[in-house]
């Protein structure tokens, strides 16, 4: 395997960058239309696009969390607390409350 300059990680990493954002984009258009799908046309409830978008983002934020800790440890000028420990309960509450609160509004729906 050839080894990379920094010229060709740059376009690597860039590509990789549009590639993630056109999936994210996707994700979030298919979310939005199964909600619309699901609200007004009454047609079954598919999570499914919703928890891949969810748990996208929460692995890439906990992950560049991981990597800054890293690249920080042992420096006695970067002092933080533990971003991680915050970012991981923070992903786990808000799945939780839209969790709960997509199925009460859709539950809610189906009952009228």
């Amino acid at each position: 395997m050839k080894k990379m300059d920094e010229m060709e990680r740059n376009i690597q990493l860039r590509s990789e960058e549009w590639g993630y954002r056109t999936v994210l984009l996707a994700l979030g258009i298919w979310t939005l239309f199964n909600c619309w799908q699901t609200l007004g046309k009454g047609a079954s409830y598919r999570p499914l696009p919703g928890l891949i978008f969810c748990f996208t983002v929460g692995v890439q934020g906990i992950f560049q969390a991981i990597l800054r800790q890293r690249m920080i440890a042992g420096e006695e000028e970067y002092r933080e607390p533990n971003r991680l420990f915050r970012i991981i309960i923070g992903t786990v509450t808000a799945a939780a409350v839209l969790l709960f609160l997509g199925t009460f509004f859709i539950l809610s729906r189906q009952s009228i």
